[in-house]
């Protein structure tokens, strides 16, 4: 006996409790796939060509996260960031510098589970830039790129 066989003898009241079961499935797939493709409503991207580098790195500890400074600026590279201690609460303009993809985070503690991000954007290209802006004991995660204050 096939599945169609075992479905034409289910009730009428569970024949519409299982279509309407999968349909809440599918609609939970599609919100989620079309919130993961839309940007954040905290972040905006734009493109940019200058990939002048005139930075020196300074490594504070020895961990993947770095801070490079060069006599204007802090750079914030791959790590995570707690805003108000390791990073200062503000506004930062993203730029990837990875051939393979940039990604930022802000999450409202540092399990950076998904229950606890509150937003979150990525790019494809190199020299890409987006701006977010972190408040006072968000923790904000970097990779593939490096954040600089706007």
């Amino acid at each position: 006996m096939g599945f169609m066989d075992d479905f034409k003898e289910w009730s009428t009241a569970k024949k519409a409790i299982s279509i309407i079961a999968v349909c809440c499935v599918g609609l939970i797939i599609v919100f989620g796939i079309i919130g993961a493709l839309s940007p954040d409503a905290n972040t905006q991207t734009t493109n940019n060509s200058n990939n002048e580098d005139n930075s020196v790195e300074t490594n504070s500890n020895n961990e993947d996260n770095s801070v490079e400074t060069n006599s204007q600026q802090e750079k914030y590279t791959d790590g995570t960031y707690k805003v108000g201690s390791d990073i200062p609460a503000g506004e930062y303009k993203f730029t990837q510098t990875d051939e393979f993809g940039g990604y930022i985070e802000r999450a409202s503690d540092s399990s950076m589970d998904f229950d606890s991000i509150i937003s979150n954007d990525a790019t494809t290209d190199k020299g890409t830039t987006m701006y977010v802006t972190v408040n006072e004991g968000e923790y904000l995660k970097v990779q593939g790129g490096e954040l600089t204050p706007a």
